[in-house]
């Protein structure tokens, strides 16, 4: 299974946006990607982060708060609702 179908799988599960810390972790936890690499979680969010921008994940939104040029530092939550 590959990053983005294991975190909308957790995501659709979900009750509440997860951070991509949280969503690495559930998805780990439920074996959903065996993974040799040092950074899970930075691959995990630039999975989203890739699927937001193309379009290839109708339902999938980037929530957060602004910063003073970005997201404010630790505010973005990941939540999908699937059409």
């Amino acid at each position: 299974m590959t990053f983005l179908a294991a975190a909308l799988a957790v995501l659709a599960q979900s009750e509440r946006p997860l951070t991509s810390r949280e969503l690495a972790e559930r998805v780990l936890q439920r074996h959903l990607v065996s993974t040799n690499g040092r950074t899970p979680e930075a691959s995990l969010s630039a999975a989203l982060y890739v699927a937001l921008r193309d379009g290839r994940a109708p339902g999938l939104e980037r929530l957060s708060e602004p910063g003073p040029t970005r997201a404010r530092r630790g505010s973005v939550r990941w939540r999908y609702r699937p059409a």
